[in-house]
């Protein structure tokens, strides 16, 4: 019986897979010839906006692209266009459509008028989902559209703000975000109900809605919890401070003095839980870029090593990096000495190619500095 029921499933699944032989029907030609053709046929155009070497876009055209649901349903509404947007007219065309991500899947009009712009891979179901919407009453047009007329009911403005940052039309949504702000009162803007907006939408620390944020945190807090407003501006801050950090000390950067000040200032502000850890990251950089590698080994030493793993990961490979772009011999040896403590603190193996690489590094740069 096991026997059978094995077969028998194994056979539906077989059947499943053989049963989807169609697949969305590209045309092979120029994005022009292919809005010529939809105009005639009464349609849409679809545009897959691709490059060779991502991942995602390969991903959704063998999964995605070919499974009969939707197949049929683009084949039906569509002419669908792919085009690689490092080739030929892909290059304008992905200036014209500031399409920067990749996959970007655009529905244009007979004009050639985005009527919806999308970003990222993305299951079927998500995909005939988010592409249904778009040729209807929640298309970034219709949105547009909507706005330009004066709508500003909070529901519509945060469906369009959404809708803008799926689309990852960054400057346009903070260009929506900041007028709507304006039409806000101040118990409307730290409201309870203004909430989501502020929580999904408010990243941007240079933003003055940003900085209104910080100012009144206590309102906000009162409006939703304290333990609410400190997540969301910890989650904030946190990447944007590693990330920057981890480019003044691997890459240099720009303005870099200027940008930890700006940091350090919006985090003292704040009042988080976690503004210690956050400071003492933005403090660490900025020992670097004063050259006191001494210093620095000290905090490492002193101020991090109470930190949990994931913490010290972080900083670990900062300290790396301070090592083999300025450390002498002596430095890179007692850095080496405090990393390999570590890595035995927290349980990270020699063996994984990571920490491998740090110690290999470090070994070559003091050994190499000594020999000089």
């Amino acid at each position: 019986m096991r026997k059978i029921l094995f077969l028998l499933v194994g056979l539906l699944a077989y059947c499943q897979a053989e049963s989807q032989n169609r697949e969305i029907e590209f045309e092979k030609s120029t994005l022009q010839d292919a809005l010529n053709k939809a105009t005639a046929a009464g349609k849409m155009a679809f545009v897959d906006c691709y490059t060779e070497y991502c991942g995602p876009c390969k991903t959704m055209a063998a999964l995605v692209f070919t499974l009969d649901s939707v197949a049929d349903f683009f084949n039906s509404n569509f002419v669908n266009v792919k085009l690689d947007m490092e080739k030929g007219e892909g290059r304008e065309l992905a200036k014209k459509y500031q399409v920067k991500v990749y996959p970007t899947f655009l529905i244009l009009n007979e004009d050639g008028e985005v009527i919806h712009k999308m970003v990222g891979g993305m299951k079927a179901e998500e995909f005939l989902q988010n592409v249904q919407n778009g040729i209807g009453e929640h298309s970034l047009y219709s949105y547009e559209k909507r706005y330009v007329n004066g709508e500003r009911d909070p529901q519509f403005v945060y469906s369009y703000i959404e809708t803008l940052a799926r689309a990852f039309m960054k400057e346009r949504m903070e260009e929506v975000l900041h007028e709507y702000w304006g039409t806000l009162t101040d118990q409307e803007k730290s409201g309870k109900e203004n909430w989501m907006l502020v929580k999904r939408f408010v990243k941007n620390p240079s933003l003055p809605e940003y900085k209104y944020l910080l100012e009144y945190k206590k309102d906000f807090d009162a409006a939703v919890s304290k333990d609410s407003v400190d997540r969301k501006i910890y989650d904030d801050l946190f990447p944007l401070i590693v990330n920057d950090c981890n480019e003044i000390i691997f890459h240099d950067k720009v303005n870099a003095v200027q940008l930890l000040d700006t940091y350090k200032t919006c985090v003292a502000q704040s009042e988080i839980v976690g503004q210690d850890y956050l400071l003492d990251i933005v403090e660490f950089t900025k020992v670097f870029l004063s050259g006191d590698l001494k210093k620095a080994l000290k905090m490492y030493d002193k101020k991090f090593s109470r930190l949990d793993s994931d913490a010290r990961f972080d900083v670990t490979l900062q300290l790396n990096g301070m090592l083999i772009r300025k450390g002498d011999a002596k430095m890179c040896k007692r850095g080496l000495e405090l990393i390999e403590k570590t890595m035995k603190d927290c349980g990270w193996s020699v063996d994984d190619p990571l920490f491998a690489a740090v110690v290999s590094g470090l070994k070559d740069k003091f050994k190499d500095n000594k020999d000089e």
